[in-house]
């Protein structure tokens, strides 16, 4: 499991999280204080919004969080 920190800046980023998210064969998570979201649920992503700093958790040991913002380590 890989997490990071992340905030959203505009609704295009958070588009562009998601249908990156949707590729991924494993299973992410948006947390935003107790509400856990399906990372791939572009309704449920964007119920949190943007300007709020969020976790992102990729339940796969060999995911890379960063890529999946476009922030490639």
């Amino acid at each position: 499991m890989q997490n990071m920190k992340y905030t959203f800046s505009t609704v295009e980023e958070l588009v562009a999280f998601v249908g990156r998210a949707e590729k991924c064969n494993f299973e992410i998570d948006v947390i935003y204080n107790q509400l856990v979201i399906d990372g791939k649920s572009l309704m449920g992503v964007m119920l949190i919004g943007i300007g709020r700093q969020v976790e992102i958790v990729c339940h796969n040991k060999d995911a890379c969080p960063e890529e999946l913002v476009g922030h490639a380590a």
